[in-house]
């Protein structure tokens, strides 16, 4: 558990960085055959985008069909689902990935896409961990990719089904041509988002200093609090709203005070970020409360800390 008295932070970000594509399959001529059947709990249908009603609406619970594998098909339904809106809204903001041709067939395939979790997949005798049939439009992928790629909101996730859904409508990604500049164009787009510094440094208990940093950083949905007296960072899941309060926070120049407040459940905390002006100047405040009252209220370095020290 952070100690907002005793602890301080340090960037402890590491932004994501474009990635071997070893898991993935490239369209094929002809489906090919596979070593678990399509039907029966070792192929089972865990999501049919066609069912909601309306998936760029980003509103529905994803429908999960069928019975599941050992790999937890509704866990990777939802991932899958997630991943799925959080790629339809980067590609609004990624003019140039694609022409409007293109676009409008892909979200089309993705529409209609249907998925389906297999114990392995294999083409030409080679073992794949994705495989996309576009004549069904039918995507199989494994317990493997479940458990690991796909198992949460993140670029290498949207990367990989953007891979298979280009293969849905037939668009040529079998460089990863498309799907890597995706990935350099995530990397653009997270990089906006807001950022606290603050000193915390403290004195010991052996009554020496300890120079302490606190950083803060919003990356996608996630809120990362790290620390230089710490090795571990937390990750805080924001909702859609919060990444949008967070994006008007880190904009405000000037004008009326706007804050976001973020609970921490795990360890009884409500963190509010809180821009305002102090003169003619923007400065953005840090104010740490638990069940039992304040904890610390803390300053944003917004140039930077040029002096460490204890309080």
């Amino acid at each position: 558990m952070m100690d907002f008295r005793h602890c301080g932070a340090k960037i402890l970000i590491t932004c994501v960085t474009l990635f071997a594509f070893n898991a993935l399959a490239e369209e094929p001529a002809l489906k090919p055959k596979i070593t678990a059947p399509e039907a029966g709990p070792k192929a089972a249908m865990i999501l049919d985008n066609s069912l909601s009603k309306n998936l760029k609406d980003l509103k529905m619970k994803p429908p999960v069909e069928g019975p599941r594998s050992g790999g937890g098909g509704n866990s990777c339904a939802l991932s899958i689902h997630q991943n799925t809106e959080k790629l339809i809204s980067l590609l609004a903001d990624m003019p140039n990935l694609l022409t409007k041709n293109q676009k409008d067939t892909l979200l089309f395939k993705i529409s209609e896409a249907k998925f389906y979790i297999a114990d392995s997949l294999s083409l030409d005798g080679q073992l794949k961990d994705a495989i996309n049939y576009p004549n069904t439009n039918e995507i199989f992928i494994t317990n493997r990719l479940c458990g690991l790629d796909l198992l949460e909101v993140q670029s290498r996730a949207m990367a990989i089904l953007l891979h298979e859904y280009l293969g849905l409508a037939r668009i040529d990604d079998r460089e990863y041509q498309i799907s890597g500049a995706f990935l350099q164009n995530y990397d653009s787009y997270v990089a906006k988002g807001y950022s606290f510094t603050a000193n915390n440094s403290y004195i010991a208990s052996t009554g020496q200093c300890v120079q302490s940093v606190l950083h803060i950083q919003q990356i996608g949905n996630n809120l990362i609090v790290a620390s230089t007296s710490k090795s571990s960072a937390r990750i805080l899941a924001l909702s859609k709203d919060k990444v949008a309060e967070f994006r008007a926070l880190a904009k405000r120049v000037a004008g009326a005070p706007i804050s976001v407040k973020v609970e921490d459940k795990s360890n009884d905390m409500e963190l509010e970020f809180t821009s305002k002006s102090c003169g003619n100047t923007r400065c953005d405040f840090l104010t740490v409360q638990n069940s039992e009252g304040l904890l610390g209220v803390f300053k944003n370095a917004l140039y930077g800390l040029a002096v460490v020290d204890c309080k």
